[in-house]
């Protein structure tokens, strides 16, 4: 009932929540006038819109983290969790945990919707179809996140606005449908760019704000398990922005120097490019700002820091991985295992989380996007090139790098250009460039068995992308999605069972561990409990 009551009171106050949040950008109130012709033709109403539903997203992101990682394997509740964490963390929620309301991703959905519906698409000679596509898409992205942590979508594209609009009949979509309309709802705006007429504000950049579209649908195609499609999406995205050094997994990489035997290594570079006080414009593709001067303090900051800590598995994970200089292995004592991921991600002092972020949350960075594309093309039939992009082609000491499996393919989505994502010698031969995910932090190679069939073989390199996303991706809200899309995939509840048991049996308890593997064994218990009102009508 407390669901239904706040899905309720979140559409009906989306009125004042284009108010009360316009303050992200210095929207005054006077702007946000929802009149009969609201966002008729006016510019800055389209303007305001935009703002209030970004500033929203501000709300979200502790939400995001919580429900990302807690249920998953990589994090632990600290000794200064509240209760309401430790019920996430143990997987038994109570009805009343705020972590699991949906009032405030509603009211972004239903904000959009206001948006949306108001719009005129050809006024200003179109000058507004980039502010309704990008209404659109943060629309698309909120409603994506219900369907991951609920399972089914009721979904509502138009604005509610009183009790008569809520009584009307909706969908309440499945899973599968739910990606399939949200599928078609982005298609119908791929060509249109996200709004970049605005100024930045503070130097934090307002298109960075917004989710990017061929990004989105390449996601909502690995749901779907339309690899090749989402591989295509994915690898247009790479294609339009890898300019110069942008997202070429080149920037702020770790370099090692073998001089006489010892091994020396710098290994700053990647923390810093990740999770500096300043979002990176070569790393971080989408993010949330935090500037006080726009808005209130950022309150999710402190639950992150303070009462999340890391699981024994994460740091079991980062000991096991083996160094690595132009794709040899080493060992060396005082750089043991992926130390510069562990030492970016974690402060060994407190046992805090030092990835987040106080001034910004990143939402989307370049080693995500290109993990996921590996994981399309794996799925697609492609495991030696998806390997090729975990590794990266420097990375290996059996192929030359001009003979990586990224060149010459008959497939487009599987080409790298090397002009574009590499630098040559005179004899055409890439010697820098994009380093891949492992290459990038030194890390030798990984591979798979040579004598495996093709099917075991995509199933081995699967588990190798999975595990490398954990390495990389730690505490950042992705955990458990990725189990889930994997789990889903192969038909195999055991892939999410099997990694929440492997955390509680790191800690010893196993009573805790084997409750939770059970009952994890049950895809429906993947999904938060959400009540749903009558006239939410399933096909």
């Amino acid at each position: 009932m407390k669901q239904y009551i706040n899905i309720l009171f979140s559409l009906l106050l989306a009125l004042t929540l284009f108010t009360s949040c316009e303050n992200l950008l210095e929207v005054t109130p006077e702007e946000v006038l929802l009149t009969d012709d609201y966002l008729g033709d006016d510019e800055l109403d389209a303007r305001s819109a935009l703002f209030g539903v970004l500033g929203q997203m501000q709300d979200i992101t502790a939400q995001y983290v919580v429900l990302g990682e807690m249920r998953a394997d990589l994090a632990d509740v600290s000794p200064e969790a509240t209760d309401e964490l430790r019920q996430i963390n143990n997987h038994q929620i109570s009805s009343e945990n705020s972590y699991t309301d949906l009032t405030n991703i509603f009211s972004i959905i239903n904000n959009c919707n206001f948006a949306i519906a108001g719009i005129d698409t050809e006024a200003f000679e179109g000058v507004l179809l980039e502010d309704y596509a990008s209404i659109l898409r943060i629309r698309t992205w909120a409603q994506l996140q219900i369907l991951i942590n609920y399972g089914q979508l009721p979904y509502i594209d138009t604005p509610i606005t009183s009790d008569d609009d809520f009584d009307k009949n909706y969908p309440l979509l499945s899973f599968e449908d739910g990606i399939t309309q949200l599928i078609e709802n982005l298609e119908l705006i791929a060509g249109i760019e996200n709004v970049s007429k605005y100024e930045n504000s503070l130097g934090y950049s307002i298109f960075k704000m917004i989710p990017d579209n061929d990004i989105l649908l390449g996601d909502l195609y690995l749901w779907k398990g339309d690899h090749v499609l989402a591989a295509t999406h994915y690898k247009q995205f790479l294609d339009d922005n890898v300019l110069g050094n942008t997202y070429n997994l080149n920037n702020f990489d770790t370099s090692t120097i073998l001089s006489a035997g010892v091994y020396t290594v710098n290994g700053e570079a990647w923390g810093l490019g990740i999770f500096n006080d300043f979002p990176q414009s070569t790393v971080i593709i989408n993010y949330t700002a935090f500037v006080e001067a726009y808005r209130q303090p950022n309150t999710g900051y402190a639950v992150l820091k303070e009462q999340i800590t890391y699981s024994p598995v994460i740091a079991q994970k980062w000991s096991a991985q083996i160094r690595g200089f132009e794709g040899a292995p080493y060992e060396q004592a005082n750089y043991p295992g992926d130390f510069v991921r562990f030492e970016g991600s974690i402060d060994p002092t407190d046992f805090s989380i030092s990835k987040y972020n106080y001034n910004y949350f990143s939402w989307y960075r370049a080693a995500k996007v290109y993990l996921r594309y590996a994981e399309a093309i794996n799925y697609a039939g492609y495991p030696e090139q998806a390997l090729a992009i975990i590794n990266g082609i420097f990375n290996n000491t059996q192929v030359a790098p001009i003979d990586a499996p990224v060149f010459n393919n008959t497939e487009a989505y599987l080409n790298f250009d090397i002009d574009q994502y590499y630098a040559t010698n005179s004899s055409g031969q890439p010697i820098s460039g994009n380093q891949g995910i492992r290459g990038r932090v030194d890390l030798a190679p990984v591979n798979v068995d040579p004598g495996l069939t093709d099917a075991q073989t995509i199933e081995a390199v699967g588990a190798l992308i999975l595990n490398e996303a954990a390495l990389e991706l730690a505490f950042e809200g992705n955990r458990w999605e990725d189990l889930l899309r994997f789990a889903k995939r192969a038909n195999t509840p055991a892939i999410v069972a099997d990694a929440v048991f492997s955390k509680f049996e790191s800690l010893g308890d196993l009573s805790t561990a084997n409750t939770i593997q059970q009952k994890l064994l049950n895809p429906d218990n993947w999904y938060l409990p959400l009540t749903i009102p009558d006239n939410f009508v399933a096909d």
